[in-house]
């Protein structure tokens, strides 16, 4: 009698360990798949340097691209 409940405690601990080992998995899982800046942006090429810069940080002209004012200038004056 004694051995039966031995087994069956061990496997009742061993199934609740299994169960929680799982739902940290899942969870880590969830975590990863997250972005942690919410939602991707485009990026874009500087048309001087070529260096790439979210869309919402560069510096338009004339349907040109550009990382910073200085540059912009500098590729202004080139044309």
């Amino acid at each position: 009698m004694g051995r039966i409940l031995f087994f069956l405690l061990l496997g009742v601990a061993l199934y609740v360990g299994f169960r929680i080992w799982r739902s940290g998995q899942k969870r880590n899982a969830d975590s990863a798949r997250a972005s942690p800046g919410g939602a991707s942006e485009p990026m874009t090429r500087c048309a001087h340097c070529g260096l790439n810069v979210p869309r919402s940080e560069a510096i338009g002209d004339a349907g040109r691209w550009y990382c910073s004012e200085s540059h912009r200038r500098l590729g202004h004056d080139r044309r």
